[in-house]
C-alpha cells in the first residue's frame, strides 16, 4: 500500500493547472487524498486512484466571495475541523497545504497530535501590508505569516514572491522555486514541426491567452495592433466582465481594428489549445497592478504553455522576467506601458521568417529542456521524499508519467 499524502486547498484545485500536474506526480509515489472547498464545477482529469472530498455546500466563487462575514467564519471553521479529522483518520505521511487557509486549517490539525511533515506551497501571492482586519482574509493571512516558519518546507513559483511573503514572515530559510508549467502531456506537438512553423508564420495572429483586464494589459495590446502592418491579427482569449468587454470593443471601433481582433471568451481546454497552436505568436503583458502580477516572471503559467507550443512571446520588460529569461532567444521584452514598445516587439518577431522559426524552435526546446513541470517539480519532490520518509527506489521514473508522446521541434 502507497503512503498517503494529505492536500489542503481552500480554493477549487481544478484552476490551478500545476496543482494537477503536481498531483499527477505525487500519485505514482502516494495514495492521495484532496480537501477542498465545494465551489465552481470540475474541470480537469485527475488520475482515477485519487480521491477529491469538496467540502461545504456547493456554492459559486462569487456567491462565496459575496456571504456575510458571519457565514465566512462558520464555513473556514469547518474547513479547518474536516481537515484536522483526517489528519487524525489518514495519519498521512506529510500534508501539502496550497494557499493561507489551507496552511492555517493544516497547522490546527497538527496541534497535541503526532508531528506530520507539512509542505506550503503559495501559488498566489496575496497582499500582506494594509490590510482590513474586518476581514476573515486579513486574519488567515496574518496567521499563515505566523505559520510559515512551522511549515517543513516553503514553495513558491517564482523568487520575488518567495522573498516578498517569507520576509513578511521572518523566515530566513531559502524557499525551493517550482515555476508554473505545463507538464510534458500538455501539448505533444504536431508530426511536422517546419510545417507547422510556416503555417504559423503566414497565419499572422498573436494571441493572448488569460482572464483579459486592463490591468493585464489588453488595451495597450489593441492600441499596439495599429501600429503593426494591416495583416497582423489579434486573439483574446480568457474570461472577462461585461464592462471590460464594452470598453475593449469600443476601443477597437475608435482605432477601425474591429476586423483584425476576435475576443473569443472562455473556452474548453481542448479548443484552447487547438485555437492557440494554430497562432504565431503569444502576449504575456501583465502590469504590476499588485505584487503577485508584479512577481509573474515564472508563476505565468500561459507563458510556458506558449513554450510548449513552439510559440514566441512578447513579456514585459520587469525584473521578475528578465532574472528568470534573461536573452532566451524565444522571448521579446516590451514596456507594456508604451503601446509603441508593444508594436516594435511583435514586429521584430515576423521581421525575418529564417529567425521566426529559430524563436519557435527555442520556445519549444526550452519546454522540453527546462520548463516541464517533470523537471521543475524535482526540487520539491526530493524534499517531500526526505519529510516522509519514502524510499527513492519506490519512485516511477518521470518519463513513465507523461501521458502522451512528445514531439520534439528539430
Amino acid at each position: 500500500m502507497k503512503p498517503r499524502l494529505l492536500i489542503t486547498i481552500y480554493a477549487n484545485p481544478d484552476y490551478y493547472p500545476p496543482t494537477v500536474y503536481a498531483v499527477r506526480i505525487l500519485s505514482g509515489y502516494f495514495g492521495i487524498h484532496i480537501l477542498c472547498r465545494n465551489m465552481a464545477e470540475p474541470i480537469q482529469e485527475w488520475p482515477a486512484d485519487v480521491t477529491i472530498e469538496r467540502f461545504g455546500e456547493y456554492a459559486s466563487p462569487r456567491d462565496k466571495e459575496a456571504a456575510s462575514t458571519r457565514a465566512k467564519l462558520i464555513e473556514y471553521a469547518k474547513f479547518a475541523a474536516r481537515t484536522r479529522a483526517l489528519v487524525k483518520q489518514m495519519q498521512p505521511a506529510i500534508v501539502y497545504s496550497y494557499d493561507p487557509h489551507a496552511l492555517v486549517a493544516s497547522i490546527v490539525g497538527r496541534v497535541g497530535g503526532r508531528s506530520t511533515p507539512l509542505i506550503f506551497h503559495l501559488h498566489e501571492l496575496p497582499e500582506t501590508a494594509s490590510l482590513s482586519w474586518t476581514s476573515l482574509q486579513t486574519w488567515v493571512v496574518k496567521a499563515a505569516l505566523t505559520g510559515t516558519k512551522s511549515a517543513d518546507a516553503a514553495v513558491f513559483p517564482e523568487k520575488y514572491r518567495a522573498r516578498h511573503w517569507l520576509m513578511a514572515a521572518g523566515d530566513s530559510r531559502a524557499p525551493i522555486i517550482v515555476p508554473n508549467c505545463p507538464d510534458r502531456s500538455y501539448f505533444p506537438g504536431p508530426a511536422d514541426w517546419s510545417e507547422t512553423i510556416a503555417m504559423r508564420y503566414r497565419a499572422r495572429e498573436v494571441v493572448y491567452v488569460g482572464y483579459a483586464s486592463a490591468d493585464n494589459g489588453h488595451l495597450e495590446a489593441l492600441r499596439a495592433l495599429v501600429m503593426t502592418e494591416a495583416e497582423i491579427r489579434m486573439r483574446v482569449i480568457g474570461g472577462y466582465r461585461p464592462d471590460f468587454e464594452a470598453s475593449f470593443n469600443a476601443l477597437a471601433r475608435e482605432l477601425g481594428v474591429t476586423q483584425r481582433v476576435r475576443l473569443d471568451g472562455w473556452l474548453a481546454l481542448d479548443e484552447l489549445r487547438a485555437r492557440v497552436s494554430r497562432a504565431s505568436l503569444g502576449l504575456s503583458l501583465h502590469k504590476p497592478a499588485t505584487k503577485n502580477l508584479e512577481y509573474l516572471g515564472s508563476a505565468s503559467n500561459k507563458l510556458f504553455e506558449y513554450a510548449a507550443m513552439g510559440l514566441p512571446v512578447v513579456v514585459p520588460d520587469r525584473a521578475s522576467y528578465r532574472d528568470f529569461l534573461g536573452d532566451a532567444e524565444w522571448v521579446t521584452y516590451a514596456d507594456i506601458e508604451v503601446p509603441g514598445s508593444i508594436a516594435r516587439a511583435i514586429t521584430s518577431i515576423f521581421a525575418d521568417r529564417e529567425r521566426y522559426g529559430a524563436m519557435s524552435r527555442a520556445a519549444r526546446r526550452a519546454f522540453e529542456e527546462q520548463y516541464n513541470y517533470e523537471r521543475v517539480f524535482e526540487p520539491a519532490l526530493e524534499r517531500i521524499f526526505e519529510l516522509s520518509g519514502v524510499a527513492k527506489g519506490s519512485r516511477v521514473p518521470a518519463r513513465d508519467l507523461a501521458e502522451r508522446k512528445v514531439t520534439p521541434a528539430s
